[in-house]
Order: structure tokens, then sequence, then C-alpha cells
């Protein structure tokens, strides 16, 4: 999402709540609202450090406004999950390794050679396990992407639908009320 979609869904929801207004009052009304706004916090914020710290820490809050916040978390958990289903395997390969490397003096060159084998197939069945974990995260990011985007559409058509709603309910309201005289 772009700064200009961000700042039409702002004067969106600043419309709605302020309730319709003429194309050349809104913008001109907004920005010259915005300025005054901006210059009133500047004069009260001055002299006073815990407010300017507020202020400062006004991109943070931003951030955690963002609604794409929770996707990037989702993002980075799906691979901390990834990293703990294959961890244990990995441990295990490496205590393995360990284990051959004290016994190799020990061991003849018949079980040295079995104990390689062994090795060399767990590495194939890690690398298959490892593999279709891959495949399975990116199936499933296809899908978490594809929900979201299925909500955000009904989260629109549901918008659409409300508005008309207000819209139908007012007519209905101007339509009962007889006209005084």
């Amino acid at each position: 999402m772009d700064a200009l979609d961000i700042l039409k869904k702002r004067i969106d929801a600043l419309t709605r709540v302020l309730g319709p207004v003429r194309e050349a009052e809104s913008v001109e009304g907004i920005v010259d609202s915005l300025c005054s706004a901006n210059a009133l916090l500047s004069e009260a914020t001055t002299g006073r450090a815990q407010l300017q710290q507020c202020v400062g820490r006004a991109a943070e809050l931003e951030k955690y406004l963002d609604p794409n916040f929770l996707d990037k978390h989702q993002q980075v958990r799906s691979k901390e999950v990834y990293l703990n289903a294959v961890a244990p395997e990995l441990h295990t390969q490496a205590e393995q390794l360990e284990r051959i490397k004290q016994l190799e003096p020990a061991l003849g060159a018949d079980q040295l050679k079995q104990v390689t084998q062994n090795n060399g197939e767990y590495a194939q069945q890690s690398e298959l396990i490892e593999e279709s974990l891959i495949l399975a995260m990116k199936r499933y990011g296809e899908i978490q992407e594809g929900l979201l985007t299925s909500l955000d559409a009904m989260s629109a058509r549901l918008d659409q639908v409300e508005q008309r709603m207000d819209q139908k309910k007012k007519s209905d309201l101007n339509k009962d009320v007889p006209p005084m005289d």
C-alpha cells in the first residue's frame, strides 16, 4: 500500500466523520485545518520534553497501526516454526557426526563404511524433509495471501453494502417525513 492510498483512506475517513462537503471546500478546508492543527501542535509542545518525545514516536505508532504489520510478524513466525521443526534433526545429525569422529579410530574400515553410508541416507532423508517443509511453507504462504486478499475484498464489499444501507435509510427517512407547512 503506497502513501497515496493511505492518504486517500484517511481523507475518506475524515469525510465520513465530518460529513459530505463540497469538493472545493473539502480539499482546501482539510489542508487549512491540517496546517493550523500542525501550528497549534508545535506551539503546544514547545518547551514540553515529554510531549515532544510522544510526537517523535508517532512514526513508531504508525508502524503498529499499519495493517501489514501483523502480516510481517506472521511471516517471521512461519520461519520460526520451520526452524523449530528442522532443529531437532540437525541436532541429531551433529551428534552422530561427533560420535563418528570419536569412534573413528576404534572402528574397522567396514563398520566405518556402513556408518558413512547410513549418514548419507540420513542426509538424503533430511534434504527430502527440508524440501517438503519448504514447499509446504510456500503453499501456506500462498494460501495465507489468498485469504488476506479475499478478506480485503469482502471488507470492501461490506463497506459498500453499509454505505448503500445508510443511503437507503436516509432516503426512507426523507420519504416518511411529510413536509411541514
